[in-house]
């Protein structure tokens, strides 16, 4: 199943994690981080319910604003972490897991780039 993954997304854009972790520390850790296609803030890191072995961006009204700084460390802590599925199993998060957006339960979209606008960072998405 994963070389039939890696096939499939190797022609996308989405990013990995090791690559959002270079966007990020190329932000002003200052700048408050907003999602492209929401009004609501990034709150955490969770395992992605498309793939449990990917990671994904939540957002919700939980925190808050988070700051570029704020989300790369998460986003640091995450390597060699272990997250829970969201049907259960444990999967162990490296540089080139998957990247998403979505809530906790929800598929969502690719994370695609990290681009600053001000003292704004934004997260771009895009459906897979």
């Amino acid at each position: 199943m994963a070389g039939i993954k890696s096939r499939e997304f190797a022609e996308k854009p989405i990013r990995t994690l090791g690559e959002v972790i270079l966007l990020l520390e190329s932000q002003p850790l200052k700048n408050i981080v907003k999602i492209d296609f929401t009004p609501q803030d990034p709150t955490r890191l969770i395992s992605y319910r498309g793939y449990y072995e990917d990671l994904s961006i939540s957002y919700g009204a939980e925190i808050g604003t988070m700051t570029v700084e704020n989300l790369l460390s998460l986003c640091k802590n995450a390597i060699g972490q272990t997250y829970t599925g969201y049907k259960g199993g444990d999967f162990t998060m490296h540089n080139k897991t998957l990247m998403w957006v979505a809530p906790y339960g929800d598929t969502g979209r690719m994370l695609t780039d990290i681009k600053s606008d001000g003292d704004v960072t934004i997260i771009y998405a895009e459906e897979d």
